[in-house]
């Protein structure tokens, strides 16, 4: 835990047994979670809740997860938040799909606990890591006026 605690994951997946059992697993990690079972209602709360990671189902009804996701990345306060797709369908064809959506990852159902821990670790390390590379770059810019002034 230690690093993670209290990173805010937004699950949307329209199976509710899934969420549930997801959703208590990541719960004990340290993360704290909110569910969504449509897209519209993952929009809802992303527009509601600070959001940290999501971790998207990519056939839903409706909006499905690549049509989310796209949807998602087009808009600039959402489009930093990594989105790591799962699916049933463990095939090359979906993965590359969900990756030219700009998904940042993939992990496939059912979801083995481990990898679904590493992925989310990693996706948030690497969103930590590129926030301060654009916190330095932003410092580097200003410096210089600074010291004119």
């Amino acid at each position: 835990m230690g690093d993670f605690d209290k990173n805010v994951i937004l699950l949307v997946d329209d199976e509710q047994d899934h969420l549930v059992i997801t959703s208590r697993f990541l719960e004990t990690q340290g993360f704290s979670c909110h569910c969504a079972d449509r897209g519209w209602e993952a929009l809802r709360i992303l527009e509601e809740q600070k959001v940290d990671l999501i971790l998207l189902d990519l056939h839903m009804p409706g909006m499905d997860g690549y049509c989310l996701a796209e949807n998602i990345l087009t808009r600039d306060n959402l489009k930093s938040i990594p989105i790591v797709a799962f699916s049933c369908y463990d095939l090359t064809r979906f993965k590359q799909r969900a990756m030219r959506a700009g998904m940042a990852d993939f992990v496939p159902k059912p979801v083995d606990r481990e990898r679904l821990l590493a992925t989310i670790r990693d996706q948030l390390q690497l969103r930590r890591r590129l926030s301060q590379m654009s916190e330095v770059e932003s410092d580097l810019h200003t410096e210089p006026e600074a010291a004119v002034g």
